[in-house]
């Protein structure tokens, strides 16, 4: 299958494309600002020289305007002509060129030739005289020199007239600048704005690439390890950076770790929780897969039982006098297969569409039908079961619920109690009356419940104490929570404060 573009490059592509259109808009809009203020700035330059030169020439010249009466003017021109680097003519009022600085070999073929030579060896055509007498700076396609110099579009022509006679025409001084890029210095500073865009881009793409590495690097990393875990590999994790570290989510214990937190940026603490979730993920069904494990084992223990008995019963390996022992063996393991089979039912988080057929319900008297129901466990280990009724309550402790769900609850809770419990060990069940609700305890002088243990108790498949593999499905007490929370009731898991052992609160409605 063809790989499709990735997000690193499409991020890139993406605002690559966006700041190029910016800067050549930019660069468009600023270059054309640029060039129209410099070339104004150039021609009024040159403008301003022409109007000087002009003055001090119509000093320097006699009467008629056709010669020079003083040379140092020569001096004048020599240095405006070395500051803005453009050829200088100085036409008489007979339109003889009788000084300049230099002639383009292209324009020398279009000047009239003066057979006399009195003043100068060139004439000015009388079509590129300044006959309107007015002080003007143009490029050289807008003006009479366009057939006089070569390329005529990159000339700068000004003209400034030298004296006045009436209407008649009395010489100029002429300024005509090429602007040409031709050394690599000119060039760079004909075309300044272009290649500072050109540069400011190129710093920015290098920027664009280092960001768009850093923010896509991880989201392609998150995607790769997504599709591995969708593919079954749990162990698959997002790390980052050159260490290749695998960031999670500290523990809530960890005040450091906590702060160090606030102050990531969102994406990293995206990959800490993605990473964190794979991990109670995988955590989980470790769990599941240990659950079906022993779920396997109870089921084929009773059934290889009830199987072997009965035929033990069928091919007379089994005295019929001793048919009565051992049927009330069958009937245990049947019972005892029984409750295993609706344990395995109850776990999955599913919640019951029938509402809560809620009673009213005599409490100290559904205490003591659920010790009944225990007396075969408790002999089995020697365990007393105690009940401590509240004695505030003046005859009979009435409570609000559904009875075959709490009697679920308690049967729970009272078999971890016992399982738990020493041989020979105490097991108690107290009630404590509250104005809307009555509060059910349950405690055990066994080994406790670990304070690291506490807040997990209540969770689906959990087991405080591993080391005891089959002695229970680690679902009891999740059951006993969601059918409490289906009440609207409250249960906690804590230290017998007297016992020592676990201590289960629950909460059951008053009428």
């Amino acid at each position: 299958m063809k790989r499709g573009i990735s997000i690193y490059t499409r991020t890139l592509l993406t605002i690559s494309a966006a700041i190029l259109a910016v800067f050549l808009v930019l660069a468009i809009v600023y270059g054309t600002v640029y060039n129209i203020s410099t070339s104004r700035q150039r021609q009024e330059e040159l403008k301003r020289y022409a109007q000087e030169l002009a003055y001090l020439t119509e000093r320097r010249m006699d009467v008629s305007y056709t010669t020079f009466i003083s040379s140092d003017i020569t001096g004048y021109i020599s240095f405006a002509t070395r500051s803005t680097g453009a050829y200088i003519w100085v036409v008489n009022s007979g339109r003889e060129i009788i000084y300049n600085t230099g002639i383009p070999v292209d324009t020398i073929g279009e000047l009239e030739k003066n057979e006399e030579g009195v003043h100068a060896d060139y004439n000015l055509p009388e079509t590129a005289c300044n006959d309107g007498r007015s002080v003007y700076c143009r490029r050289g396609s807008q003006t009479s020199f366009s057939s006089l110099l070569p390329s005529s579009s990159t000339w700068l022509v000004a003209s400034a007239p030298i004296g006045s006679i009436g209407d008649l025409y009395t010489g100029e001084v002429l300024l005509l600048k090429r602007h040409t890029t031709d050394t690599f210095i000119s060039w760079l500073v004909e075309n300044n704005v272009h290649i500072s865009f050109a540069v400011a881009y190129l710093v920015s793409l290098a920027i664009i690439i280092w960001l768009s590495r850093n923010i896509t690097n991880p989201i392609s990393a998150l995607a790769k390890t997504a599709n591995s875990v969708y593919l079954g590999d749990l162990t698959a994790r997002v790390q980052l950076g050159r260490e290749r570290a695998t960031l999670t989510l500290p523990d809530d214990s960890d005040d450091t770790s906590a702060e160090r937190l606030t102050r990531e940026d969102d994406l990293t603490r995206l990959v800490r929780t993605f990473n964190t979730l794979i991990s109670k993920f995988e955590a989980r069904e470790s769990e599941h897969s240990e659950f079906l494990g022993n779920v396997s084992h109870d089921l084929r223990t009773p059934v290889t039982s009830i199987s072997g008995f009965i035929g033990g019963m069928l091919d007379g390996t089994i005295p019929e006098e001793k048919y009565s022992y051992y049927l009330s063996i069958i009937n245990a393991e049947a019972e005892r297969l029984e409750r295993l089979i609706n344990t395995l039912f109850e776990q999955a988080d599913r919640r019951d569409s029938h509402e809560l057929k809620q009673t009213v319900f005599d409490l100290n008297a559904w205490i003591h039908q659920v010790q009944v129901s225990f007396e075969p466990m408790l002999r089995e280990k020697n365990i007393h079961l105690l009940l401590h009724p509240d004695e505030s309550v003046k005859g009979d402790l009435k409570a609000l619920g559904d009875v075959g769900q709490l009697t679920r609850v308690l049967n729970n809770i009272v078999s971890n109690a016992i399982r738990f419990a020493p041989r020979g060990g105490l097991v108690t069940i107290s009630t404590e009356a509250e104005e809307r609700f009555v509060r059910v305890i349950i405690e055990d002088n066994g080994p406790g419940i670990k304070p690291e243990d506490l807040p997990y108790v209540f969770d689906r498949f959990y087991k405080a104490d591993k080391s005891r593999g089959q002695e229970g499905s680690g679902l009891g007490l999740y059951i006993a929570r969601a059918l409490i929370n289906r009440h609207g009731q409250v249960i906690q898991a804590g230290v017998s404060s007297e016992l020592g052992g676990a201590k289960i609160v629950f909460t059951i409605a008053r009428p």
